[in-house]
């Protein structure tokens, strides 16, 4: 195989990489803040009482409708907004990218493990099609040319 083949073949996958990794972020990103948001048209607002009030009736549902203890949605439910913006944003920049990608994976597998619970199994095979998606971007991150982790490690070679 000649080199530019191989270089072409190495571009294409980095700018698959680069274009799964942008869908992961967007998605975690908006799906975090949304849980912020409360009201609609002019009486939208985004407020931590939103989040707490929202957070806690996903926890409430869940507990009601799952085997799973009340304390246990609890503790998954308050932090999970933070988390779906913050690895969002890892992602869409691209900083520690595969480190970020599979905690986005991990995130994604929890949200089924809750939808597998209740049991909403159409749901569930949505993130089902989300994990897949991020293990193949976690396969391709090595030939991201176009991450915060890549341009930071060209600047020091």
């Amino acid at each position: 195989m000649s080199t530019d083949a191989t270089n072409c073949d190495s571009c294409s996958q980095g700018a698959a990489s680069l274009i799964l990794r942008l869908w992961i972020g967007l998605r975690l990103f908006f799906s975090g803040i949304e849980k912020f948001r409360g009201g609609s048209g002019v009486d939208m607002s985004w407020t931590m009482e939103h989040y707490v009030k929202k957070m806690g009736k996903i926890a409430e549902i869940t507990a009601e409708n799952s085997i799973l203890p009340g304390w246990v949605c609890n503790l998954y439910a308050y932090p999970l907004g933070f988390l779906l913006v913050g690895f969002g944003v890892m992602c869409l920049v691209g900083i520690f990218t595969r480190f970020s990608l599979f905690v986005a994976g991990l995130l994604f597998v929890s949200l089924a493990f809750g939808l597998m619970v209740l049991p909403d199994d159409q749901g569930a095979l949505d993130l089902g099609i989300h994990v897949a998606i991020t293990a193949f971007a976690l396969t391709l991150c090595s030939k991201d040319w176009l991450t915060l982790d890549s341009l930071l490690k060209r600047r020091k070679g």
